[in-house]
């Protein structure tokens, strides 16, 4: 057989998120996603947790925008199937998958067929794709200065952003959103040594606490986070901007007090802006988004309304990824003198094991106590 036919089989972990999925995957797993045009980030979270193959139900590169998930995924070795249909997700989490060819199969039933794609198909798509960015950019524009104009006083003013009720004016805040995959150690130690804020939005409260960062600010959609996570947190802020009910609901259900947000605009750029507007000395997104492509692949108005609010925030705003080159470890005095005085030490204990030293040694300590002994 060759590489494109050999059967591959693992268990099914199931979640139309790539990112979510990521979370819970396992080394040989095969992660099956929902993702129209998968973009670099969430390919390069899954690839992190070397999958045995990943299947996508929709197309992995649709052709409308130059995306580069696959790539990321066949670059690393890991076997994609894309337009796999919907019959994937219906897959039990956990049950054997076996991925042959374009079949994905499990316990006798078979997806509809999809394709298994290769470096070149990929390369080639994206060459095609690329073509036209120019087109999606200029349409991205014009959806943006719309936004603008019909949210300006959001934008401007912060009217309509939510109060943030803990003292943030000063300090540093740390939002977490639902793309954060985890495992960033650099901002898990800059959380215990700066103490910042953490905002947790939607999902993204779950990856925070998960993290070890403390979620003191809960916001977005909160229909599917924990209910500890919940009521850890100092203020719970509502806010659902396609309107649903779900988490307005779920508070009102466990008896949750909580605040109320009906801005238009994404829920992370709603927590950036508020944060901003509080204070805070700087944001720093964790689970941002990924260069202009990352914005502009987003078919609706929040791709436009996240670079808005980049632009608005921009002086305070660093992205997580970034941390490791602006961050150095601040040791406490403590620890300073600690280390000085056990090198002080291990000299010593050098010394002491040479005549010349021990002599030397002998002789200060001899003075020390008769001048010490004299002054008495």
């Amino acid at each position: 057989m060759t590489a494109a036919t050999t059967a591959i089989s693992g268990p099914a972990r199931v979640d139309s998120s790539p990112l979510a999925l990521a979370r819970r995957l396992q080394p040989g797993d095969v992660a099956i996603v929902d993702a129209l045009d998968l973009d670099k980030r969430a390919a390069a979270a899954l690839a992190a947790r070397r999958p045995a193959a990943v299947v996508n139900a929709q197309a992995c590169i649709s052709g409308r925008l130059p995306t580069t998930g696959a790539l990321v995924l066949l670059e690393a070795g890991i076997p994609v199937v894309e337009s796999a249909g919907q019959d994937v997700l219906a897959f039990r989490d956990g049950a054997q998958v076996t991925v042959e060819g374009d079949s994905v199969a499990s316990a006798g039933r078979i997806a509809d067929a999809g394709s298994r794609l290769t470096l070149e198909d990929v390369e080639q798509r994206i060459r095609v794709a690329d073509q036209d960015l120019h087109v999606h950019v200029a349409s991205f524009t014009a959806t943006a200065l719309d936004l603008l104009h019909r949210d300006a006083d959001l934008f401007l003013d912060g009217i309509g952003l939510p109060e943030l009720r803990l003292p943030v004016d000063g300090r540093p805040v740390v939002v977490v959103t639902s793309r954060f995959a985890g495992g960033d150690e650099v901002l898990a130690r800059f959380a215990r040594e700066r103490r910042p804020v953490v905002i947790g939005v939607g999902d993204g409260a779950d990856a925070a606490r998960a993290a070890g960062l403390n979620p003191r600010i809960v916001l977005g959609d909160i229909d599917s986070v924990g209910e500890d996570v919940l009521r850890r947190a100092s203020q719970v802020i509502v806010h659902d901007p396609a309107g649903r009910d779900a988490g307005l609901a779920r508070a009102q259900a466990i008896g949750l007090s909580h605040d109320d947000c009906d801005a238009s605009l994404a829920s992370e750029d709603v927590a950036l802006l508020a944060a901003h507007a509080a204070g805070a000395s700087v944001v720093i997104v964790a689970g941002g988004r990924d260069g202009l492509l990352d914005y502009v692949e987003d078919r609706s108005t929040a791709g436009a309304g996240a670079l808005l609010s980049r632009l608005v925030a921009s002086g305070a705003v660093v992205d997580a990824a970034v941390l490791p080159a602006l961050y150095r470890h601040r040791y406490s005095a403590w620890t300073a003198w600690g280390a000085l005085g056990l090198a002080a030490a291990a000299l010593l204990l050098a010394a002491w094991g040479t005549p010349e030293g021990h002599d030397a040694l002998a002789g200060a300590w001899t003075w020390l106590a008769e001048t010490v002994g004299g002054g008495a």
